[in-house]
């Protein structure tokens, strides 16, 4: 089958189900079909966003709570935190990742690509380090959602999902790393528990401030390295 372009359509269903069917060969599939961004692009993409976040430029998070109805609090953290007040909600909470990962990999969804989605390896979408980093977000055959979502439990699942993000560690460890630095960083830790401390004096709603500081620290945990 081929595209409008006359190239080759890449369908994820054609090429699982041209395979015998194990959990082994299921595996092999998902990690093999994964469709990552380049390496250099990765590097060169991952040192913009920094720039933006730093600069006080346009990034992009995913929205918090239900409805998104949070997502202000997770706004003032970064302009307070991080002097940033140009971070702004996703349209659809995969937009940006979206057309990221279309103009660095070259390929578009439902014209040179079919049955793939969009997937976070490390989620951290409320993280503007994270949600557009282009070492955290891939193309995946949608046969892997029910091992990818983040309603998926069982043993099985937990075997892929820590294959999968161990094989994307070891591709872009050297950024990985750099993220981890950053989250772990003395002055930046420093600062979010100042500014929960002065949050918890100025905001009448403890179980908000609650929630939302467990948020915050699983944003900003470090990566397991052995994922």
């Amino acid at each position: 089958m081929q595209n409008k372009k006359g190239n080759n359509l890449i369908d994820s269903y054609e090429k699982f189900l041209t395979q015998y069917v194990s959990k082994e060969d299921f595996f092999e599939f998902g990690l093999k079909e994964t469709i990552y961004i380049p390496f250099d692009k990765v590097e060169k993409e991952w040192k913009n966003l920094k720039n933006r976040i730093y600069q006080n430029r346009t990034v992009f998070i995913r929205g918090f709570g239900r409805d998104a109805a949070g997502t202000h609090l997770f706004l003032n953290f970064y302009e307070k935190v991080f002097q940033n007040n140009q971070v702004v909600k996703d349209p659809t909470n995969n937009q940006q990742p979206t057309k990221l990962l279309e103009n660095l990999t070259g390929l578009k969804k439902n014209k040179d690509i079919r049955n793939y989605q969009v997937s976070h390896i490390f989620g951290k979408t409320k993280n503007v380090f994270a949600f557009t980093a282009p070492w955290n977000i891939v193309f995946m055959p949608k046969l892997l959602d029910p091992f990818t979502g983040h309603e998926a439990k069982g043993k099985m699942i937990d075997e892929y999902q820590k294959l999968f993000q161990q094989q994307s560690y070891d591709k872009f460890k050297i950024f990985i790393d750099e993220f981890n630095d950053i989250v772990t960083d003395i002055k930046l830790t420093q600062s979010i528990e100042d500014y929960f401390a002065e949050m918890q004096d100025v905001h009448t709603n403890v179980k908000i401030v609650k929630k939302f500081k467990k948020a915050v620290y699983e944003e900003f945990a470090p990566i397991d390295s052995n994922a």
